[in-house]
């Protein structure tokens, strides 16, 4: 696992504006998951300024010392392709407004293909097969596992023709998926 120390830049203190004279302040008793997941990514990406862009997604988290919660990181690589990596975020103290640690996995949870570009491609080999482009593809994502299938929609002429999409081959090094094509008229 690798680790990032993430210094809350927010601060989780919260100054309350008053009548009167002087500031209240206000201690949160969580941070919401959005907020969560800022913070990490923004210090990700400080630390890590090669790491492929890409986006935490967190559940709400208790602000109190030890609370943790799993996170997933859904980066998006070149060639249509995306990895999710799964972390940990725990708050390690609440001295001066507090601090989180965040621990990434080191390997992909999961990896695949985005579903615009399994659009693309078969809009690419249905021009090259029948001289048309079609009118509407969509695909939703491929998940990188042997066997795994998704089924597209492509009209073309007014005719609707579902194609399924299933993996035949993974490289989890590179993330690569390898796919053939069925397609079927409805």
């Amino acid at each position: 696992m690798s680790s990032v120390a993430v210094r809350v830049v927010l601060g989780l203190l919260i100054a309350a504006g008053g009548s009167g004279c002087g500031r209240d302040v206000v201690a949160l008793d969580h941070i919401s998951g959005s907020k969560v997941a800022a913070m990490a990514e923004r210090e990700l990406e400080a630390e890590n300024p090669r790491m492929a862009p890409g986006r935490l997604s967190c559940p709400d988290l208790d602000f109190r010392a030890g609370a943790w919660v799993r996170c997933m990181r859904t980066a998006t690589l070149s060639g249509g392709r995306w990895v999710r990596v799964s972390g940990v975020i725990k708050v390690t103290s609440l001295v001066s407004g507090g601090r989180l640690h965040v621990t990434m996995d080191d390997h992909a949870a999961e990896f695949g293909v985005s579903g615009d570009h399994l659009a693309a491609d078969l809009s690419h080999r249905y021009v090259q097969r029948f001289k048309v482009r079609p009118s509407r593809v969509r695909c939703p994502d491929l998940r990188g596992a042997v066997g795994a299938t998704v089924t597209c929609q492509v009209v073309a002429g007014g005719t609707r023709q579902d194609t399924d999409v299933v993996v035949t081959r993974v490289d989890p090094t590179s993330y690569a998926t390898t796919y053939i094509t069925r397609a079927h008229r409805r």
